[in-house]
């Protein structure tokens, strides 16, 4: 079944001058696969339009880990293409969907600047990791919820790159590429003990 994985807050504005809230779609394939598109919900009431399929990614969390990337420039992009469906897609298929209710895990997003928005983290990465270590930092990660990792993502400048695969759910991801970016900024931990210690700072 379809759902809502990502409700973004701020509205996107199209050529015509008409407003649309972006909702990222999700559902699992039969071949086990898990796709999404976007929705674009017209701000004054109406039909929404959708776009064809945007991505395959092979578990849910994955999706999600996706659908929380994208930025404005993204979203504007699909909105014209979604206006625009005999041009854009091609021979590519136009997902179809039944209108359904905005699952109630959805997850809200304000897009500002082509970027999320963020506040200040609750725990700074660097310090927990070259006192406590790899492990108890991982499992610190895990126990948050998505925004608070993307505040320290986002206040630490952890870049995304390619993470063993410990993931399960879309928080998991997003722990992972925080604990990948301390070590690569800071050095492996033996003991307990960082070998290469670095101060980190919050911008």
């Amino acid at each position: 079944m379809a759902e809502v994985l990502v409700q973004f807050d701020e509205p996107q504005r199209a050529a015509d001058g008409r407003y649309f809230v972006p909702q990222v779609w999700g559902r699992r394939t039969e071949d086990g696969i898990w796709e999404a598109w976007i929705e674009f919900h017209p701000a004054e009431g109406g039909e929404p339009v959708r776009t064809a399929r945007e991505t395959e990614q092979l578990t849910r969390g994955d999706l999600r880990y996706w659908a929380a990337g994208l930025t404005r420039v993204y979203l504007q992009d699909a909105l014209d293409r979604a206006l625009s469906p005999q041009v854009a897609y091609g021979n590519h298929p136009i997902v179809t969907v039944p209108a359904l209710e905005p699952h109630r895990d959805a997850e809200h997003i304000v897009l500002e600047t082509n970027v999320l928005t963020h506040s200040a983290p609750v725990l700074d990465p660097f310090v927990l990791y070259r006192q406590n270590g790899e492990y108890l930092l991982r499992q610190e990660l895990r126990g948050l919820h998505a925004q608070h990792l993307r505040d320290i993502i986002a206040a630490f400048d952890i870049p995304d790159m390619d993470t063993i695969d410990f993931t399960r759910t879309f928080e998991d991801a997003l722990a992972e590429r925080i604990v990948a970016g301390v070590q690569q900024r800071v050095g492996p931990a033996r003991d307990g003990v960082v070998t290469n210690p670095t101060r980190s700072k919050v911008p």
